[in-house]
């Protein structure tokens, strides 16, 4: 059976205990109120404008199957088999547009877009007209084309 001295001494350490429980928890509690006031909040940027091109792989039949690989100011922009067409996003501005192959020539669409405009390119290979280059013309297409002449175009094509 426990004295009453034991007692007094059970119960002040219990209210000690709770007592540096209370300071350390609002000790805890300020310096997490410290922080989240040094802490910035994220910055948002604000969306860049953009314009939309829609790159239509007119290629005809070939023996071997081969993607058209198009740049855009140097960069890869898109690799695409034929029939087929793909939707994507570009910064406002100039756009010089050409077959990876064949990164300087007469092979190149310009293009300056504006944001929330969409463009639309043809590029492609036909075997048809490359047993009788040069007298055929050129059997690489790429160039800008308007939305009536590229809609008759993708509807016969697949979406990438």
């Amino acid at each position: 059976m426990a004295t009453v001295k034991e007692n007094d001494m059970m119960a002040l350490l219990r209210r000690t205990v709770v007592g540096l429980w209370i300071v350390f928890a609002g000790i805890g509690v300020t310096w997490a109120e410290d922080i989240a006031a040094t802490v910035e909040p994220p910055v948002v940027k604000a969306q860049e404008p953009e314009a939309f091109l829609v790159v239509l792989n007119i290629s005809g039949p070939t023996l071997l199957a081969s993607n058209q690989d198009i740049t855009d100011n140097g960069k890869e922009l898109v690799s695409l088999p034929r029939n087929t067409y793909k939707r994507l996003s570009i910064a406002p501005g100039p756009h010089e547009f050409r077959f990876k192959p064949f990164p300087s020539g007469k092979r190149v669409a310009h293009l300056e877009a504006q944001a929330s405009n969409t463009y639309y390119l043809v590029v492609g290979y036909s075997p048809g007209k490359s047993w009788a280059f040069p007298l055929g013309g050129d059997p690489m297409t790429i160039k800008v084309v308007s939305e009536e002449d590229a809609t008759p175009l993708m509807k016969e094509m697949i979406a990438q």
